[in-house]
């Protein structure tokens, strides 16, 4: 009985496998392969074009550079004395009109000094006015007048001129001239406790605090100009011919957004030996701007023929151009005769040759499109 069964069990189990065998051929038979694309053929793309019309050109002259005050002034001590405050801190940024005192030093022992000057001017004269009735009684009037308003707290005015040689000379004997010049000599020290705006800025560093002695030649800081700037850029020697004194520069920012209108102050005469490049000084003025923003533009070059202004995003490393031939894609070499700030200037372009505007991932060469010309 056992017997039996096994036999049976290993019969069905052929029987089973020789089926699994005969359906496996009989469905690969019905499979059908997938269709192959043919080689050298990819999804359609549409893409912008632009027909090309070769002409002249005009070729900006592109320039950067850093901008830096027009007007800068490093603040000196010419006497020594304590700082205190002027009208305002004594701080980086803090605005200054100008003639507003910047630094006041401690002049108090300069001014006595300078009191006491007058002073013994005073007593000089007093002295000469009766030898003066006697010998010129002509001018007593006017020397008694000079001493009446004699004050010696305050600014010496100028001495009555000496009517004739000899009451010059009696004068020089009594060292009235000598004193006087002293005198102003001393006036214009003490107007140097004083430091002022020698124009409206704004303080960009200091180099004292209040209470610190100052002495003469230290420098207190520095002073620039706000508004008027100047950008250093330079220009290589082909395009100096095309560059004059007072011609208008486009300058913009990235950062900001902004554009401005430079003028042409300054052109050097020295060529910058390892870049063979000529500097340009050229005057900025506008709302926005600060010293050491970068600013990048354009001043208006010479004119080429034959040539095409395009969009600088359309070349292509520097020196191809994508464009349609046969409904397929090419790289078309050309000779990038300018760059400038948005646009390239190029020549070797036929006339009427579309050239692709969009430049889109997994763009080869000998990949048919669609096109739409703009």
């Amino acid at each position: 009985m056992n017997l039996s069964w096994r036999r049976i069990v290993i019969l069905l189990t052929a029987i089973l496998f020789i089926g699994g065998v005969i359906g496996f051929q009989l469905l690969s038979k019905q499979k059908t392969d997938s269709p192959r694309k043919p080689p050298g053929t990819s999804s359609m793309l549409s893409v912008r074009t632009l027909e090309v019309h070769n002409g002249p050109a005009n070729m900006p002259i592109p320039l950067q550079g850093r901008l830096a005050a027009y007007d800068r002034v490093d603040l000196f001590a010419e006497v020594n004395g304590l700082a205190n405050q002027g009208e305002h801190p004594l701080k980086e940024g803090i605005h200054f009109q100008k003639g507003e005192v910047l630094l006041q030093l401690d002049d108090r022992e300069a001014r006595l000094a300078l009191q006491g000057q007058r002073a013994s001017l005073l007593t000089a004269l007093a002295q000469i006015l009766p030898d003066i009735k006697i010998e010129f009684p002509d001018r007593f009037a006017t020397w008694q007048s000079y001493i009446e308003q004699l004050d010696p707290e305050k600014k010496i005015s100028d001495l009555p001129q000496a009517g004739n040689n000899r009451e010059k000379l009696f004068l020089a004997s009594r060292g009235i001239q000598t004193q006087y010049y002293s005198i102003r000599s001393a006036e214009e020290r003490l107007s140097k406790y004083r430091l002022v705006a020698p124009f409206d800025g704004v303080l960009t560093v200091v180099d004292v605090q209040r209470g610190t002695l100052v002495r003469p030649g230290q420098r207190i800081g520095q002073f620039l100009r706000l508004g008027s700037y100047e950008l250093e850029s330079s220009v290589s020697i082909s395009d100096l011919g095309f560059l004059r004194v007072g011609q208008k520069v486009t300058l913009g920012s990235e950062d900001n957004g902004k554009s401005y209108t430079g003028l042409v102050r300054r052109i050097g005469d020295q060529v910058e030996a390892s870049t063979q490049m000529v500097p340009i000084y050229i005057e900025v003025n506008g709302q926005g701007l600060k010293e050491g923003m970068f600013l990048s533009g354009e001043i208006s070059g010479g004119i080429s023929e034959n040539v095409a202004s395009l969009s600088k995003d359309l070349v292509v490393n520097g020196r191809e151009i994508w464009q349609i031939q046969d409904s397929s894609l090419i790289k078309v070499a050309v000779d990038v005769v300018r760059n400038g700030r948005t646009n390239a200037i190029v020549r070797g372009l036929k006339e009427g040759a579309l050239i692709v505007l969009d430049r889109k991932p997994g763009m080869i060469e000998g990949q048919r499109v669609n096109w739409i010309t703009e």
